[in-house]
């Protein structure tokens, strides 16, 4: 059993699919097939089920389990033997959708200035697939807005608080006014969201009509437009405030917060790269509470 295969295996096995994992290895797909039929047969075990896609058999989602902490310390041994204390390498960061835009741009742009040789990748997406990436070593680091992560192997860190306020296009002036309207909100799941349904359910308002917009700008473009209402963050519409273009609404305080966290694998190797990017946030965010140590 070869860590090549292990890698065929795992991408079948993520994929369900094997012209998929061929499609995302760069392999013609006779030779995936071939592999796993081969680790099956090294084996002497039935690693997937065929009849729909390509489904983990119980023996499949133990190997799974293995596969993916070798392939890891492999890649840690490697990433330990060629790190030279100055940061290069791939670095892979996640984030929320509705953060990406707000708070990324200029910390990855000075990161790529001081640091050069590091290749900067960025996921965005919502929280729950973030943690995966995270949980299965395919993120080094994301930003997430979910307080409600208690996985023993994630290191999770408060590194923003914010205050979320309504915001409308200028021609309403009153709240009352906005609650027919509907509300251009992240999906199912975001903590801003939950916070807005809850504070309009406390005041008896229950028929809530949502628009699913995965991008601050846009929610923020189509509210100006009239298209809706939404609650954000107050930071990122500033500007538009003072040009006049739209209107900002206090809602009660233990609604109004919205929480981001920075997390990582408690196994995931502090490279260089890694260090000085974290080492950044620190200095970025008005909580400094990261441990470096761990």
């Amino acid at each position: 059993m070869e860590s090549n295969e292990l890698k065929i295996f795992m991408a079948v096995a993520q994929e369900g699919s094997i012209t998929k994992a061929a499609k995302r290895l760069g392999y013609v797909q006779s030779n995936v097939t071939a592999r796993i039929q081969q680790l099956e047969s090294d084996l002497n075990t039935q690693l997937f089920y065929r009849q729909h896609g390509m489904l983990l058999t119980p023996m499949g989602t133990r190997l799974l389990s293995y596969a993916e902490e070798i392939l890891h310390l492999l890649d840690k041994a490697e990433k330990a033997l060629n790190d030279s204390g100055n940061p290069s390498g791939d670095l892979y960061i996640g984030t929320n959708n509705t953060i990406s835009t707000l708070n990324l741009p200029l910390l990855l742009s000075n990161y790529n200035s001081i640091y050069p040789d590091v290749n900067l990748s960025l996921t965005t997406s919502n929280a729950e697939e973030l943690i995966h990436k995270i949980v299965h070593f395919e993120l080094d680091v994301a930003f997430v807005k979910s307080s409600s992560i208690n996985n023993p192997n994630i290191i999770k860190e408060l590194v923003f608080d914010e205050n979320l306020v309504l915001i409308s296009s200028n021609k309403y002036n009153d709240i009352q006014s906005l609650c027919s309207k509907p509300f251009l909100m992240n999906s199912i799941g975001c903590p801003n969201r939950l916070n807005l349904e809850l504070w309009l359910k406390s005041e008896g308002i229950s028929n809530i009509r949502f628009m699913d917009f995965n991008s601050l700008d846009l929610i923020i473009e189509g509210v100006i437009s009239g298209l809706g209402a939404s609650f954000v963050p107050e930071s990122s519409v500033q500007k538009q405030k003072e040009h006049g273009l739209l209107n900002t609404f206090e809602i009660p305080e233990r609604y109004s917060h919205a929480q981001t966290f920075v997390i990582r694998h408690k196994d995931s190797l502090m490279t260089s790269s890694l260090l000085k990017f974290i080492e950044m946030i620190t200095t970025n965010t008005p909580y400094h509470k990261l441990n470096l140590s761990e």
